[in-house]
């Protein structure tokens, strides 16, 4: 006769939502701030106000705006101001962050136009921080799921 054997069982399905979301959650964000960083770096500096207006914007949250004097390599003339300094519109979903800048003369530096040559900033940042998005979610997903993994 074969021995008996008992085994209990324990559903976790709830708790590992929990921890798989707010590990995206973490993930999401940090990638966020990465791509806010390698951004601020590349951007155009002759006044300071592109890469202080470069931010990252989330549902509940996000970057205050930093001042142009911290990134500027000239002295901005007297009476020289940009209008539309100010924060990106926060996404209303979870799930999404946003990175970028309302100055509006943000595209033609990103882009380029006839008259001027690209210096793309946004773009090559997202590119660089596509690369550490794996080693950013396994970071946290070890954070969370811990408990786990021993």
């Amino acid at each position: 006769m074969a021995p008996k054997v008992e085994m209990k069982t324990k559903w976790n399905g709830d708790i590992v939502k929990i921890k798989g979301h707010s590990a995206m959650q973490k993930s999401i964000y940090e990638i966020g701030y990465i791509v806010e960083g390698q951004a601020k770096e590349l951007a155009a500096r002759r006044y300071g106000y592109l890469a202080a207006s470069i931010n990252v914007q989330f549902n509940g949250g996000g970057d205050e705006l930093e001042s142009p004097s911290s990134y500027a390599k000239e002295k901005v003339p007297s009476g020289h101001n940009v209008d539309s300094f100010r924060k990106i519109t926060a996404p209303t979903e979870d799930n999404i962050v946003l990175v970028g800048t309302a100055v509006d003369y943000a595209p033609y530096q990103e882009f380029g136009t006839v008259k001027m040559n690209a210096q793309p900033f946004l773009r090559p940042a997202a590119d660089l921080a596509q690369g550490k998005t794996l080693t950013v979610l396994l970071k946290n997903g070890k954070y969370e799921f811990g408990d786990y993994l021993k």
